[in-house]
């Protein structure tokens, strides 16, 4: 593994643990380009991934720490509970008798999507029916090792997911 044992410790210690290991990434590559063992070609590509991960870490970062805002969340609250409400008194004179049904339905889309809001609030947690990261993090390492041609690690099993 290209990190291992004490870097790991040292990394999870920092604030940002995902940006100082590709700080190390970074410093491990230029070291090997000034002994040599990189060309300037393969290390300005080599530099231009790491700063493409860094900067796509940045933004999951970004998006992780970002909250809804108070007030979209309790406008869309509100605003579907006031149609739910309403609903009933417009359909009345075109539906008739299947009026709770059409509510029923455009109530539960309603909610739905209030309640997926909230879902998507924190779309890196380890709740039930977030992104299996772990998982899609080991299908990047069984590449990455395979492209090595050393033996990569087994699969993680999907784990905590509702499928409804």
């Amino acid at each position: 593994r290209a990190f291992i044992g004490d870097e790991v410790d040292k990394a999870a210690a920092r604030a940002n643990p995902a940006e100082d290991m590709v700080r190390r990434m970074g410093r491990r590559a230029n070291a090997r380009r000034e002994a040599g063992a990189l060309d300037p070609i393969g290390f300005r590509i080599l530099d231009e991934r790491l700063a493409a991960i860094a900067a796509i870490q940045a933004g999951c970062e970004r998006i992780a720490g970002t909250p809804l805002p108070f007030a979209y969340t309790l406008l869309l609250h509100r605003t579907a509970y006031v149609v739910c409400l309403l609903l009933p008194f417009g359909l009345v004179s075109t539906t008739g008798w299947a009026t709770p049904l059409f509510t029923a339905l455009i109530a539960y889309t309603f909610f739905g999507l209030d309640a997926l809001s909230e879902e998507l609030e924190d779309p890196f947690g380890i709740e039930a029916n977030d992104p299996a990261l772990d998982g899609l993090c080991r299908v990047c390492e069984i590449s990455v090792f395979e492209a090595l041609d050393e033996t990569p690690p087994k699969m993680i099993a999907a784990d905590k997911f509702y499928f409804s």
